[in-house]
């Protein structure tokens, strides 16, 4: 009986950090990074978000101070960025399910 206990005793930490790693793996998981790549159709600098059309669909991206702004390599501001520009998206979804921005990208357009 006693190593039955003894057994048990010894296999509980192991079955709660397996738990543990399962739960920081699936928070990791819903923390992924989301791209979305498109043209800004509307922007509105008192709430802080642009409206980013890919195809038919729509998604707006709301950003804060902590948000990079780049042309490539090159770090720009916020206001060179316009409606109808090309912009590559790079953030995570917040509890509100929400796009959140960390980096928008301006890209150059391309020329025919």
């Amino acid at each position: 009986m006693a190593v039955l206990v003894l057994g048990v005793a010894a296999i509980a930490p192991a079955a709660q950090t397996a738990t543990a790693q399962v739960a920081t793996a699936k928070k990791a998981a819903s923390a992924k990074e989301f791209r979305w790549h498109g043209r800004i159709v509307r922007s509105n600098k008192d709430m802080s978000t642009l409206d980013v059309r890919k195809g038919h669909i729509e998604r707006v991206v709301h950003y804060d101070t902590s948000t990079k702004w780049t042309k490539g390599a090159e770090a720009i501001q916020p206001s060179d960025v316009k409606d109808g520009d090309d912009v590559i998206v790079l953030g995570y979804f917040n509890e509100k399910k929400e796009l959140v921005a960390t980096r928008i990208d301006l890209r150059t357009p391309k020329l025919l």
